[in-house]
C-alpha cells in the first residue's frame, strides 16, 4: 500500500512550517487529497512536488527562531497580596520586564562594597510603579516612550501620586515596529497598521510600549478596532519579534536591540525610549542605594550597555526628583 502522509509529516520532512504546507496546497504546487475532514498527501504526490523546479520563496530553508521564555502575567492586585516578608529579606527587590539590564546591574553591584543582592520581580512598567507606590518593591526599572521631552517623568509622576521619588536614568534606546525582512507590507507609520491586510501583535496592558500605542491612537483619533490583532497581546520584546518572524503577525512593537537574534526581521523606528530606575526619595541616604547610584555612574556599567544596539549612555546616571 502506498505511503500516505499528514500535513505535519510533510512539514517535518521538508523542514518547513505546517502553515507553509497548506499554502503550497492552496497554490496548487503540492497535490493532496481530502479524506473526510483531513488532508492527506501520498508519497507519489510528495515526490512529484520534490522533483518540480522551485521558483518560489515558500520552499526555502527557514532561519531557526530563538527559544523564548515569556514572563508570567502579573495583575496590579497581586502587588497588594504579595507577601510582606519579601521586604524584610537581605536583598533589594527590583520590579521590571528588562532582565538584561537587571543582570548587568546585579553583576556590577557584586563588585561594589556595601551593596545588597538584587531580587528580580518580573512586572511591566505600570505594575512595577504600582508595587513601588504600595511599598511592595524597592525599585522599579521602567521603559517609557518619549515622543515629547520629559514625557517619561510625567508618566512616572502620574503613577506615583503624592510620592517623592528619584528617577535615575539608565539609558535611552529606540522603539519601533518589527516587520519581515524587506518590509513586504510597506509599513511606515502606525496608521499603516489599520490596513485590512496587516496583522498586528500588541504588548500587554501596562507595558510602556502599549501605553505609547494607546496614547498615539487616542491623539490621532484612530479606533483600536481598526487594527487587526490589537487585542492580541505578548509579554516581551522577544515574543513580539518571534511572532513576526514566524509569520503569526506582520508587525509587533519592541526594542531594536533584540533584532540581533532575528535576521528575518527589519525595524521601523517610531519613538525614543527612556529606561529609568525609580526609587523612593527617602531611600537615597541608604548605603545600598548609594552603591546603586555609584554603579550606574561608573564607566564599567555604561560600557556594558554599549553592545545593545541603539542604547545611548550620554545621560546615564542623571537624577531627577519627582513629587507625584
Amino acid at each position: 500500500m502506498e505511503k500516505i502522509y499528514t500535513t505535519q509529516e510533510v512539514a517535518d520532512q521538508l523542514k518547513i512550517k505546517k502553515s507553509t504546507v497548506y499554502e503550497l496546497i492552496k497554490r496548487g504546487e503540492l497535490k493532496a487529497a481530502k479524506v473526510g475532514k483531513q488532508i492527506r498527501i501520498s508519497k507519489e504526490q510528495l515526490e512529484e512536488y520534490l522533483k518540480a523546479p522551485k521558483n518560489n520563496s515558500l520552499f526555502q530553508a527557514e532561519e531557526p527562531l530563538p527559544r523564548i521564555m515569556d514572563i508570567p502575567q502579573f495583575t496590579a492586585d497581586a502587588a497588594i497580596r504579595q507577601m510582606d516578608y519579601l521586604l524584610n529579606t537581605s536583598g533589594l527587590i527590583i520590579s521590571s520586564q528588562e532582565s538584561r539590564v537587571v543582570e548587568l546591574l546585579r553583576s556590577q553591584l557584586s563588585l561594589c562594597p556595601g551593596s545588597l543582592p538584587i531580587l528580580h520581580s518580573y512586572m511591566n512598567d505600570y505594575n512595577s510603579l504600582y508595587s513601588l507606590y504600595y511599598e511592595k518593591t524597592h525599585m522599579a526599572l521602567t521603559s517609557f516612550c518619549t515622543a515629547r521631552e520629559g514625557q517619561e517623568i510625567r508618566q512616572i509622576q502620574n503613577l506615583l501620586p503624592g510620592k517623592e521619588a528619584v528617577v535615575l536614568h539608565i539609558c535611552s534606546l529606540q522603539a519601533g515596529l518589527y516587520v519581515k525582512k524587506g518590509n513586504p507590507k510597506s509599513l511606515h507609520t502606525i496608521k499603516d497598521l489599520c490596513r485590512p491586510d496587516v496583522r498586528f501583535i500588541n504588548r500587554e496592558k501596562g507595558n510602556g510600549y502599549r501605553i505609547y500605542m494607546d496614547s498615539i491612537l487616542s491623539d490621532q483619533k484612530i479606533e483600536k478596532a481598526f487594527i487587526s490583532g490589537y487585542s492580541k497581546e505578548c509579554l516581551s520584546h522577544m515574543s513580539a519579534a518571534n511572532a513576526v518572524a514566524s509569520g503569526d503577525a506582520d508587525a509587533g512593537m519592541g526594542d531594536i536591540s533584540h533584532l540581533a537574534a532575528y535576521p528575518q526581521l527589519d525595524f521601523i523606528p517610531l519613538s525614543a525610549v527612556s529606561m529609568d530606575l525609580v526609587f523612593s526619595k527617602g531611600a537615597m541616604d541608604h548605603p545600598a542605594f548609594q552603591s546603586i547610584a555609584h554603579t550606574v555612574n561608573s564607566p564599567e556599567f555604561k560600557n556594558s550597555l554599549l553592545p545593545f544596539k541603539s542604547y545611548q549612555v550620554d545621560k546615564t546616571g542623571n537624577c531627577t526628583f519627582v513629587n507625584g
